[in-house]
């Protein structure tokens, strides 16, 4: 009889069936996986290590890793739980509690978790993001780092480990495993080695195997062994034998100050050289307005030079991933997407030459980046030889109308683009007021600057100083003889004594028309001409250069188009305009597909569509609804403590002020600094009662002294400290629940929290 050697029926359910498995024990198959599951993630963290310049992060990892996994197998030991799949709901509890101890340790000063250590928790993830933004990999494990990687492995765990435990779909695992491998790839390509992805491989492999090792079934894991094994060593082990390939990195080579951008304005005068026709570069573009082929803009003026505004380097801000749309430009400015095809041909220069306001590049390297303010494409340690790219942009085109209903800006965010020197020649801002007078908006001013620097009182002329300091431009406007660099600057320092932003923008004109959209520029003509700020239109292009390589002035600045009609511009769009707030819908839906083998065994086991996924995932947007306060009191706070020492010495008394309210304490802001720093100093431990008398100190002498002195103001570390120091004291003399509610809901983000003013 063949009856007794068949499986009992409860294991015939149990995934995978094991008939002939002498003395198999059913619990142990969830340790098997979890081990495989476990070492699988192990393998993986470790091939994120070339991110890192150390291994500080990489012990916590590892620790959550073993909590969660372990958890799982644990939890699943218990036949209830096994069957519901319900093991993720416990391993999220077991995660959260292990990210405290990992991470903010400190905030628990009786190792039990609170509220106030989440508040810290999501503090140190704000923190980790801010690293991320301003490090270049290898980068050092700050807490931040370690942070986002202990919750970020402990969360990826719990679902590759609910895979390959509850639904026994290791391939699905295996597809979340190798999203762990596009992080090194991705931020920090030309560190990785061979040992790197050899740990993500073998991660893979041990995954793959997870369900045979599981149930034991000699042969097809001895397949599935020999099978990775090759594809392990055809992965690992080919490249090794291969000729050694240059590798170029995909992110800026060091930080900000390894950067060196020379200053494209200085060079014009030697540039426009009649004998210097050499052609730079061949374009095509559809484009009937023919812009200028911008480098850069020009805003700093010290009263001598020129010079390109100073910029941070985001290593993120790559040209070829796209190019934000410009700052300023209103949802009804006319804007139509064209497209240019550049080839350089001789010029080495560190800026690259496209239209503005440049969208997106193809056909160039990672290193060229970008300046979001200016879009100005900058190569960090690559110049522009023998480039062949295409760029899309967004052809501005205001109409005049639009121009001259545009508001006055705030001075205040525009500081940089308004400053003068104190010593500039005062004929400048007199001169400027007697050519815009009787204009009634600033538009009409910048029009009648243009039109007064090309009428026929100038003379285009490159027997001129080749810059345009604040001397050489009172010379200009005497002689009224000069060429682009005087015009520009000319126009340029006018319109800031009239309260309108401007730069000077620099590069090439069209060129010469060659055919079929085509054009060829010379390095002769070499451009600047002066960009001006106007509400919902952004930087708009004028045209003073009566001559030279200049052409005519754009339509948006012709005086006598002021009152053409509004409906010929705004009624029907321009050809090729973008249109980005209606996106074609998709024809159709892709076709779903599935994994044969989970739907078999889902079959298998009787679950169907599985009910945890459903409740994580319900879990998940209910913590998500839940942190949304939290976030955006951290992102108060983080507001309040930074910036200028002005802002932070108010910032830290609206901050103590905010604590306060959230706690559920009274607040009464009409006591004053020195009531409320002896309400609060017993509480506190010695060096946050030195601080706070710091605080007290700085508000004071800012409001009743002659201003802070140096040095007086709290640092932002200091201020972060002495905050902290307050919520903790606090929340001591709180309930559970009221220490919850402070965190969760926070009653400043209703109720506007305020320093004291007496």
């Amino acid at each position: 009889m063949t009856a007794p050697s068949s499986a009992p029926a409860p294991q015939q359910t149990a995934p995978p069936p094991e008939p002939r498995a002498s003395g198999d024990n059913a619990p142990a198959a969830p340790w098997v996986a979890a081990c495989a599951t476990a070492v699988a993630m192990g393998l993986a963290a470790v091939s994120v290590s070339a991110v890192f310049a150390d291994w500080a992060w990489l012990v916590p990892t590892l620790v959550m890793i073993v909590l969660v996994v372990g958890s799982g197998a644990l939890l699943r030991t218990v036949p209830a739980i096994r069957a519901t799949g319900s093991a993720v709901l416990g391993q999220c509890l077991v995660a959260a509690i292990a990210a405290l101890y990992l991470c903010v340790p400190s905030a628990m000063p009786f190792g039990v978790p609170t509220p106030a250590a989440a508040g810290e928790l999501f503090s140190l993830l704000g923190q980790g993001v801010d690293d991320i933004y301003s490090t270049v990999a290898p980068a050092p494990s700050t807490p931040g780092f370690t942070a986002i990687l202990v919750v970020g492995i402990g969360l990826i765990s719990i679902l590759i480990d609910g895979l390959v435990s509850d639904l026994r779909a290791p391939k699905m695992g295996g597809i979340l495993l190798l999203l762990i491998w596009v992080i090194p790839v991705i931020v920090a390509g030309p560190q990785l080695q061979w040992h790197h992805f050899a740990a993500i491989g073998c991660a893979f492999v041990i995954l793959m195997l997870s369900r045979y090792l599981a149930a034991r079934v000699q042969r097809a894991a001895a397949f599935s062994v020999v099978a990775g094994a090759l594809a392990l060593l055809l992965g690992v082990g080919l490249p090794l034998v291969l000729p050694p390939v240059a590798q170029r990195p995909q992110q800026p080579l060091g930080s900000p100050e390894d950067i060196t951008v020379v200053n494209p304005f200085l060079d014009l005068h030697a540039d426009l050289d009649p004998s210097n026709d050499d052609v730079v570069l061949r374009y095509s573009s559809d484009d009937p307005l023919a812009p200028p082929l911008r480098l850069t803009s020009v805003s700093a003026f010290d009263g001598t030079t020129w010079m390109p505004e100073p910029f941070d380097i985001d290593p993120f801000a790559v040209a070829v991933d796209g190019l934000p749309r410009p700052n300023g430009v209103a949802a009804d400015t006319p804007v139509v997407d064209r497209t240019a095809q550049i080839s350089v041909e001789g010029l080495d220069e560190q800026h690259l030459p496209a239209p503005y306001a440049p969208a997106t590049v193809d056909g160039v390297e990672r290193r060229w980046i970008y300046d979001p303010a200016t879009l100005t494409i900058v190569g960090n340690g690559v110049l522009s030889t023998d480039a062949q790219y295409t760029v899309g942009y967004r052809s501005i085109e205001p109409t005049p109308r639009q121009l001259a209903d545009a508001p006055a800006v705030d001075a205040a965010q525009f500081e940089s683009t308004l400053a003068l020197p104190d010593d500039m020649p005062e004929v400048i801002g007199e001169t400027a007021e007697t050519v815009t007078a009787g204009s009634e908006n600033q538009w009409e001013s910048a029009v009648a600057l243009q039109d007064w620097l090309r009428s026929d009182e100038f003379e285009y002329s490159l027997d001129a100083p080749a810059d345009a300091s604040g001397s050489a431009l009172e010379d200009f406007l005497r002689d009224r003889r000069g060429y682009c660099v005087q015009f520009s600057g000319a126009m340029t320092a006018m319109a800031r004594t009239l309260g309108i932003p401007a730069r000077i923008g620099v590069g090439f004109t069209a060129g010469t028309p060659t055919g079929d959209g085509e054009y060829e520029v010379r390095m002769n003509q070499a451009h600047a001409w002066p960009e001006l700020y106007f509400e919902g239109a952004g930087w708009v292009r004028f045209e003073p250069t009566p001559g030279g390589p200049a052409g005519d002035p754009p339509p948006w600045t012709a005086e006598g188009s002021e009152g053409q009609d509004e409906e010929d511009a705004t009624d029907e769009p321009a050809e090729g305009a973008s249109e980005e707030s209606t996106p074609d819908a998709p024809e159709s839906a892709p076709e779903e597909t599935t994994d044969p083998e989970a739907v078999e065994d889902a079959q298998e086991s009787g679950t169907g569509v599985p009910v945890w996924l459903a409740v994580v995932a319900a879990v998940l947007v209910v913590l998500l609804l839940l942190a949304v306060p939290a976030l955006v009191r951290l992102v108060k706070r983080r507001t309040r403590l930074s910036g200028d020492d002005t802002a932070r010495t108010e910032g830290v008394w609206e901050e103590i002020a905010a604590a306060t309210i959230d706690a559920g304490l009274p607040w009464d802001r009409s006591r004053t600094l020195r009531d409320h720093e002896e309400r609060i100093t017993p509480d506190l431990e010695s060096e946050d009662a030195r601080l706070l008398e710091r605080a007290t100190e700085a508000a004071e002498a800012l409001r009743y002294g002659d201003g802070l002195e140096e040095g007086a103001a709290l640092s932002r570390a200091d201020a972060e400290r002495l905050t902290r120091g307050i919520r903790t004291a606090q929340s001591r003399t709180l309930r559970p629940w009221a220490r919850l509610r402070a965190a969760v809901l926070p009653r400043s983000l209703v109720s506007k929290p305020e320093a004291p003013r007496s």
